[in-house]
């Protein structure tokens, strides 16, 4: 699997809860982790391991007794700033319904989310926004909607139609197919090794107090 790419996703485990991916072309990354921030200022944590980040969130909010912490470690790799969620506190505070602003000022920016965990099995979920607007969107799955949502469904569906996504029975494979459509279309990248066991900058954009 390229691991210049993004296609690997669907068969890693960025979190045990899923993954919240966001990239960005037009933007640092420091730009992006300010956005997710979303009017909050970001605090910066040093740099950390993905498991270390984990552990260093869960240990933060039981010492605070309040279960409200969500990080970002972040990067930027061929030319796509990038930012992947890590704390127990990001599924439904991020991603779908909390994008405004992200693609403001001309900006591009691409999500891939996940509720791995979630008891209703929600599926996976392409976003893309461009310059504040919502363009298009899809579920990376089978057994789920098989609308292209957004003004401009046509960026994808040709690609989605002709990989056989929403016929495709093996889901698993159908959210790897997905990845590839948009990784190409796009030109999308995140970087497997570094991601899943390097060290990143990582700040808080959630939880300051």
């Amino acid at each position: 699997m390229n691991e210049d790419g993004i296609a690997w996703i669907a068969r890693a485990d960025l979190s045990w809860l899923g993954h919240c991916v966001t990239l960005a072309r037009g933007l640092s990354p420091e730009q992006l982790v300010a956005r997710l921030a979303r009017g909050h200022e970001p605090v910066s944590l040093g740099e950390y391991t993905a498991a270390a980040a984990e552990t260093h969130l869960t240990r933060r909010d039981q010492e605070r007794g309040v279960g409200d912490s969500i990080a970002v470690r972040y990067g930027d790799a061929g030319g796509l700033a990038f930012a992947v969620a890590h704390g127990d506190n990001w599924p439904g505070r991020m991603g779908p319904g909390y994008t405004d602003g992200l693609s403001n000022d001309g900006a591009d920016v691409f999500q891939l989310y996940w509720e791995k965990e979630n008891p209703k099995l929600p599926p996976p979920v392409f976003a893309y926004f461009r310059d504040g607007r919502y363009m298009c969107g899809f579920h990376m799955c089978m057994n789920s909607s098989q609308e292209i949502t957004g003004p401009r469904p046509d960026l994808v569906r040709g690609d989605v139609e002709a990989a056989g996504i929403f016929s495709e029975t093996d889901g698993d494979l159908a959210h790897s197919k997905s990845l590839s459509v948009v990784e190409q279309r796009f030109r999308l990248t995140l970087p497997k090794t570094l991601v899943l066991q390097g060290k990143l900058p990582t700040a808080l954009i959630a939880g300051q107090a």
